[in-house]
């Protein structure tokens, strides 16, 4: 393309000192020569600036955006394939008495030739699935076939030119130069086909006019450069405008592209995620008995030998032996219970049987059966429980494994000679709150997640190893979003952590968790089990 707007170049700036003298008229002399010829060299540098302004590179064309583009210029070649070729030839039969039939009829069969070569080839490139690579030479195809038509159909100037009439030379001018608008609005959408489409008739026009030699003509002549110089202008924008939209299509389609691709991988893999998970929580659920009866054989049989119920051991160092295999059995126990607890909340078969529960009833039982143990600790626990609590419907197994693991957890982490409150109350929008408040190391907030999940400790936990398994949180919270409840983790490093459980007093909307006013005279069976001490 390069080589041939050179060629281009160098005959236009040329034109006027090689023009003809006369075209079937005699040349008139409007002034000294040095006028004209000073004329002349502007119009050469116009041309020459002309052609180097279709040197247009944009900094990034993805082949994508090429195909945008190309496509855009083949659905019009679609519409309207005979309109040009048809309005020149009807002109040219008009010619007749001045131009030789046969060189009408053969110039119009090389037009529509290649009108039907562009037509077939618009029609093949929308037909196909063009992949990027091939855009270069789909391109190289539009670009060769639209400089073959546009310069063929400069050529009526010339071929098809009436050297008697002046009239029906200007008619034919102006016939040309109007039929630079479409062409101008079909090919404006890829630049180099608009500089293949524009450039040859604009050279023919402007040689044409300069070849009369007179004053008005080379005005004309100008005035055409520029318009064209305005053209090559406009469309460099056009071309700017739709690279950037069609390069942001691409890469909008791309990036559609990977998300759902992304989208895909990231379902298979949670599918396959899940179905391990299901998988395991199932084994673990039939699993609870084959696990549990030998190890319950391994801590009694432990614990009649640490009590020496059959006789003393002959060695004593036996009976720390039987301790150690009974406290290690036991903590194994309930790690195991921990486990198929957990393993049957998330296979969901977990069943909640509802029942009138006493909150404070539940706090105070489980606190008698951690007390050695704060006290081994020499952490002081404390209750803060309001007066006159309505009792909760929830379950009462489930209620009672939420306070042991809060306080559990609540014990083990505060430092000796620090307090943990167990609090019951009602907050002003009547949901009824418990919980477990300590004075520990406290939780980093971006670790209050992770704390959450099952075998996942925070930093306080890593450091103190041998401490828990890091399934006491995961448990509350299955139990407490199995009842349609809200578990609320705050902690702060340094002082401490909160955790509570809201259960909403609205009975609507959490029908198996509600709670029920002491004056609504519940079932007294159940009622006289959960008396208070």
């Amino acid at each position: 393309m390069t080589r041939k707007l050179s060629v281009i170049e160098g005959r236009l700036g040329m034109a006027w000192e090689d023009a003809p003298q006369g075209v079937g008229q005699k040349r008139r002399h409007t002034g000294d020569s040095t006028s004209r010829d000073g004329i002349g060299t502007q119009w050469g540098a116009l041309i020459s600036t002309l052609v180097r302004a279709c040197h247009y590179h944009p900094a990034r064309i993805a082949p994508e955006a090429r195909l945008t583009q190309l496509r855009a210029l083949a659905e019009p070649q679609i519409s309207i394939p005979l309109v040009l070729p048809l309005m020149v030839a009807t002109f040219g039969m008009s010619l007749g008495d001045d131009v030789a039939w046969w060189k009408i009829g053969a110039w119009l069969l090389v037009m529509l030739s290649l009108q039907a070569a562009n037509y077939f080839n618009a029609r093949a490139f929308l037909a196909t699935h063009v992949e990027p690579d091939e855009a270069e030479h789909w391109a190289h195809r539009f670009e060769l076939l639209t400089l073959a038509f546009s310069s063929v159909f400069a050529s009526s100037l010339y071929f098809l030119w009436p050297a008697a009439h002046a009239d029906h030379q200007t008619n034919l001018l102006a016939i040309t130069t109007v039929a630079l608008a479409p062409l101008t609005l079909i090919s404006i959408v890829y630049f180099p086909v608009f500089c293949c489409t524009v450039m040859p008739i604009a050279a023919a026009i402007a040689l044409r006019f300069i070849a009369y030699g007179e004053g008005i003509h080379l005005t004309f002549v100008v005035a055409l450069g520029l318009f064209l110089a305005l053209l090559v202008h406009l469309a460099k924008i056009v071309n700017n405008t739709m690279l950037r939209a069609a390069n942001l299509q691409s890469d909008k389609n791309a990036l559609i592209e990977q998300l759902f691709r992304a989208k895909r991988e990231s379902d298979a893999a949670r599918a396959r995620a899940e179905e391990a998970n299901r998988a395991k929580s199932s084994f673990l659920a039939n699993m609870s008995h084959e696990l549990r009866t030998p190890l319950n054989a391994i801590i009694g049989f432990s614990e009649v030998m640490a009590t020496e119920i059959f006789g003393a051991h002959a060695k004593p160092i036996y009976k720390e032996y039987s301790n150690d295999i009974n406290q290690s059995g036991q903590h194994l126990l309930g790690l195991i219970n921990d486990i198929l607890d957990l393993s049957r909340i998330e296979a969901g078969r977990f069943e909640i049987v509802e029942e009138e529960v006493d909150i404070i009833y539940l706090a105070r039982d489980c606190r008698r059966l951690l007390d050695i143990r704060a006290q081994a600790q020499r952490v002081n626990v404390v209750e803060e429980f309001d007066d006159n609590l309505p009792v909760l419907r929830a379950d009462a197994r489930a209620m009672r494994q939420t306070w042991i693991n809060l306080l559990t957890n609540a014990i083990k982490f505060s430092p000796p000679n620090t307090t943990v409150r167990m609090i019951a109350r009602l907050d002003p929008s009547g949901d009824l709150r418990f919980g477990v408040h300590d004075e520990g190391p406290g939780i980093a907030g971006s670790e209050i997640d992770k704390v959450m999940e099952a075998f996942a400790q925070g930093a306080a936990g890593i450091a103190q190893p041998g401490k828990g398994s890091g399934l006491g949180l995961s448990i509350v919270k299955g139990l407490l979003g199995a009842h349609g409840g809200r578990f609320e983790l705050r902690s702060t490093l340094g002082q401490g952590t909160q955790a509570e459980r809201a259960a909403p007093a609205d009975a609507a909307g959490a029908p198996r968790h509600r709670l029920i006013g002491r004056d609504s005279q519940p079932d007294p069976q159940i009622r006289s089990k959960k008396k208070r001490p």
